[in-house]
C-alpha cells in the first residue's frame, strides 16, 4: 500500500516537471515567433526540465534536494513568464502562470518540511 502511494507521487512530481517544461517550451516558441533573443534561455530551461523529468527516480535518489531545487527554478520562471505576459497586457494567461507559480512555490515549502522532519 506504501509502496502504492510512493510510486504515485513519484508519477505526480514526474508530470508536473514535464508540464512545466513544456510551458516553458511553449513560451520559448512563443519568444521566438515575436523575435526576441530571450527565447533561448527558456528553450534551455525547458529542456532541464523535460531531462529532469526523463530521469526523475535516478536523480531523486542521489540528491534528495532535486525536488525542491526545480520546483524553485520553475516558480521563479512562472513567475518570470507572468510579468513578461503583464507587460504585454495579456488578460488571462498571467493569472495562470502566477497560480502556477504558487502551487510550485506551496511544493517546495511542503518538500522542505518533509524533508526536514525525515531528517529528525
Amino acid at each position: 500500500m506504501n509502496n502504492s502511494i510512493t510510486q504515485r507521487k513519484e508519477k505526480l512530481k514526474k508530470f508536473s516537471h514535464i508540464l512545466a517544461g513544456v510551458l516553458i517550451l511553449l513560451h520559448a516558441f512563443e519568444k521566438h515567433e515575436g523575435g526576441h533573443g530571450t527565447y533561448i534561455f527558456f528553450v534551455i530551461a525547458g529542456i532541464v526540465f523535460l531531462s529532469i523529468a526523463i530521469f526523475h527516480h535516478p536523480l531523486k535518489r542521489r540528491f534528495p534536494l532535486v525536488d525542491t531545487c526545480f520546483f524553485s527554478i520553475e516558480a521563479l520562471l512562472s513567475f518570470v513568464i507572468a510579468y513578461d505576459y503583464f507587460h504585454m497586457n495579456k488578460t488571462g494567461l498571467p493569472f495562470m502562470y502566477l497560480l502556477a507559480g504558487i502551487l510550485q512555490l506551496s511544493a517546495v515549502f511542503i518538500f522542505s518540511k518533509k524533508l526536514k522532519n525525515s531528517q529528525l
